[in-house]
């Protein structure tokens, strides 16, 4: 056997007596410990090819890993050779990292990589005819300008783009994409979230034309295998080509890939949450390294981690303070949900926002409702005095649990007994953080019977769906949407004046360490929906807690500040990025049971010297009928927290590798 992840390849002389050819396969079976095995072939077959091989009475699909010499066991013969190019050797060698970066069996890692469905026949498809127009007419401005002129004559591979909401962030990469393709070299983007790829698809087809291939969560198998074809067909036949899609994208063959774009760079949806847990980011950073191509991070409000890299000058950091339109940045007001007086009309909706969106509809314009629905119900809130009660020892909000009436920390596992007024003030006035799109879109509907209304969220996120009411927006059709995350970042909508965040509040009290960074994020990136057209627009942001510094820097745009104190504080709590993390869950069918293991394991991980948080229920305790304990591993050795993921005791622990939440 070779090291897990390793790429061998042997000069092979095939003896006379001996007409086979010996392969090392790595299956996309999940085998244990032992990844790769050795099978015969009647000819030889390239690295990173695709065959059909037997395991036990299963049949499995496998990679072609290596050429080895003739063992002293008896093989099996490779049942098929599935019709598909190789995997690249750039991908290959990816797919080796990932497993050891992240502690992942291979077989996971080639699932990721590649799409179900590939030893299938599908029928073909005809392609669509799309009409290509070039970039852009329109002059670059002065700050675009200087920051292609920066990209261009940086000696480093990872840039950081920070562009205001509206700066032109995509302006930037259709310019460079076209002086990839022009030097030869394909491109890959990726985009966070479904809602943004008919948007930046036809922006980019509108420049490329047939050129650009695109991805995303909602294709068929059929789909998905033809979008793999049609990249493996252009590396075989030497085209470049402009892959546009989610994180997945990232692993579809291009034919030398000179430019790797991540928009939106902060998203958590970069991050997969099933094995391998990988962070597209990262990834993207690691191809960068084994191709040689140009990495760029886009993001008005780009994540802790990379910021930090930027002021250790480890990538080049480039930053476009204003809107490409030079209409001034949105006007924000902050609502304090504590003042009983506003809510007049309804329960959700306070008087200031619904005045501004009768303003806005009355002027022909639209508006657009935001709602955190994460979070629900996950604390306490004081609806007097906005106080939320929080751990001693964590500092972050206690989760409230009905079952037990207790506040509980999911860290450390502190717990108080829920008070039937506040603390702090002494009303009895606690609230629950919650809503959801729905309860605000029956609201609104009585509130404005004659509006045009939508609603678009993940359990109305057809693609259909939204390319329809994105097309609605566009051509006015629409007076107020109402949505989640999915409208908070990226869209490109010049008639919404206003903004309404009907609670800022449900992700900024979550028990995180990352639940100010998200909040901030958030309010930013929602605020710049409004104003993107010909005219200044109007935010509106309810909370229960107006002085809270997230909320305060995001009305301003107040990236820096809020930045600075967030780094500060991580850093004295020894939180990414000061420090490497690493979450570890265990479920099982007895809560007793699953917390006597937890404990006894915590304590062996102390004793080898090793900071652990916790353990403590997690923030959802059950699972599938399972409970579910966590616990949190600080380091400043990334490689110790390795060892400790990739040797767990056994499978029904689960351990993640720099994770974006401990929730």
């Amino acid at each position: 056997m070779v090291p897990n992840g390793a790429i061998v390849v042997f000069i092979y002389t095939k003896h006379m007596s001996d007409e086979r050819i010996y392969l090392e396969i790595a299956p996309l079976t999940y085998t244990g410990a032992a990844e790769r095995f050795t099978y015969h072939h009647d000819a030889l077959l390239a690295i990173g090819q695709l065959v059909t091989v037997a395991l036990g009475p299963r049949k499995s699909s496998g990679v072609v890993m290596a050429v080895v010499a003739q063992p002293e066991f008896k093989t099996r013969s490779i049942t098929a050779v599935i019709e598909a190019p190789p995997i690249p050797a750039s991908l290959l060698s990816l797919a080796g990292w990932m497993s050891t970066y992240y502690a992942a069996s291979l077989s996971s890692v080639f699932s990721t990589l590649l799409p179900s469905g590939l030893g299938k026949t599908h029928r073909e498809r005809k392609p669509r005819v799309i009409e290509t127009q070039g970039l852009p007419t329109a002059p670059l401005t002065d700050e675009q300008t200087a920051a292609l002129a920066n990209i261009r004559a940086s000696t480093g591979r990872t840039h950081l783009v920070h562009g205001v909401t509206g700066a032109g962030k995509t302006r930037l990469y259709l310019e460079l994409a076209a002086e990839a393709l022009a030097a030869g070299q394909s491109v890959t983007i990726l985009v966070p979230e479904i809602t943004l790829t008919p948007q930046l698809v036809g922006q980019f087809e509108t420049a490329f034309g047939p050129l650009v291939i695109a991805t995303h969560s909602k294709l068929t198998e059929a789909e998905r295998h033809a979008a793999y074809t049609a990249a493996s067909s252009a590396v075989t036949t030497g085209q470049t080509r402009v892959i546009v899609g989610p994180r997945s994208s990232l692993f579809l063959p291009v034919h030398q890939l000179g430019l790797i774009i991540v928009d939106e760079c902060h998203e958590t949806s970069y991050k997969q949450e099933q094995h391998p847990k990988y962070h597209a980011v990262t990834t993207a950073a690691k191809l960068s390294q084994i191709t040689g191509a140009r990495l760029i991070l886009g993001s008005a409000t780009p994540g802790l981690g990379e910021l930090f890299l930027a002021n250790e000058h480890r990538i080049n950091y480039v930053r476009l303070t204003k809107r490409a339109n030079a209409i001034a940045h949105s006007q924000a007001t902050i609502i304090d949900l504590r003042n009983k007086d506003l809510f007049t009309v309804s329960k959700f909706i306070t008087q200031p926002l619904v005045a501004a969106i009768e303003a806005t509809m009355t002027a022909g314009r639209q508006s657009l409702l935001y709602l955190n629905r994460r979070g629900s119900a996950s604390s306490q809130v004081c609806g007097n005095c906005g106080h939320v009660t929080i751990c001693p020892n964590c500092q972050l909000p206690l989760t409230f649990h009905a079952d037990l009436m207790r506040l509980i920390c999911h860290h450390c596992n502190f717990r108080l007994a829920a008070a039937a007024v506040c603390t702090e003030c002494g009303a009895a006035d606690l609230k629950l953080l919650g809503g959801g799109t729905k309860r605000i879109e029956a609201e609104v509907e009585k509130l404005w019977p004659e509006a045009r209304v939508a609603r678009l969220d993940r359990d109305s996120a057809t693609l259909p769906h939204i390319k329809e009411v994105y097309r609605q927006l566009q051509s006015g059709e629409l007076d107020i949407l109402i949505g989640t995350q999915m409208i908070a970042k990226g869209l490109d909508l010049p008639n919404i004046d206003t903004v309404g965040i009907i609670s800022a509040d449900t992700m900024l009290h979550l028990p995180d360490f990352t639940a100010a960074e998200r909040t901030f994020q958030l309010i930013t990136q929602v605020s710049g929906r409004a104003g993107r057209g010909d005219r200044v627009g109007q935010v509106i942001i309810q909370t229960y807690s107006p002085e809270h510094p997230a909320i305060v820097a995001a009305s301003t745009g107040d990236y820096d500040t809020f930045a600075v104190a967030e780094l500060a504080e991580r850093a004295s709590l020894r939180y990414p990025p000061s420090t490497y993390l690493l979450k570890l869950e265990l479920t099982g069918s007895s809560r007793d049971a699953v917390s006597a293991e937890a404990d006894v394991f915590a304590t062996d991980l102390r004793r080898r010297g090793f900071d652990v948080d916790g353990p403590a229920p997690a923030f959802l305790e059950t699972r599938g009928g399972k409970f579910v304990w966590l616990m949190s591993i600080k380091s400043s050795e990334r490689t110790k927290l390795v060892s400790v993921a990739a040797n767990l005791p056994h499978d029904r622990w689960s351990a993640d590798l720099d994770p974006i939440n401990l929730l």
